[in-house]
């Protein structure tokens, strides 16, 4: 299982990093021709738009992975020392629930983007292209979360500073 994750959470690094290449240079790309060409690049910040969503989603996914992102602990020292790895544990759990909700949520909200058609005004892209990967972060963040909960060895270490 640690091979998997970490195999995955390599691929989502390379994706997230060449979605923000990509956006970085479509910005580039769209100010030169504006101020140099004196040329629309309308395709240019749309795409940069999708770019950014991507890196930004993939980049919820891989704090997951480190351990970086925001967590239930708003009570984890009014337990008592010995329920503390109880209480991490059900913040495990709950937040891999949540995963597993928002994975629903985002799968239904894709899956009506692509009914209805829907495509970018000025791209032509169909939306549903970009919005998928909203539910494959909370899939992600779902499987990895259950991963946790059932080899809590796997889970991260907070960052030095943070409850360590």
């Amino acid at each position: 299982m640690q091979k998997l994750l970490a195999t995955v959470e390599k691929l989502e690094r390379v994706i997230a990093a060449t979605a923000f290449g990509l956006l970085a240079a479509l910005v580039v790309l769209d100010i030169f021709s504006r101020e140099v060409l004196h040329q629309s690049f309308p395709i240019g910040p749309k795409l940069a738009i999708d770019f950014m969503i991507w890196g930004g989603f993939l980049g919820a996914s891989l704090c997951a992975a480190k351990g970086t992102h925001l967590k239930i602990d708003a009570g984890e020292k009014l337990w008592p020392q010995s329920l503390r790895p109880f209480a991490g544990r059900m913040e495990t759990l709950v937040t891999g629930a949540f995963c597993v909700f928002m994975a629903w949520l985002s799968i239904r909200y894709v899956h009506t983007s692509q009914e209805l058609g829907e495509v970018g005004v000025v791209t032509r892209i169909p939306v549903w292209i970009s919005q998928l990967v909203i539910p494959y972060t909370f899939v992600s963040m779902s499987v990895r979360y259950a991963a946790y909960f059932v080899f809590p060895a796997l889970k991260p270490l907070p960052p030095i500073g943070e409850g360590r």
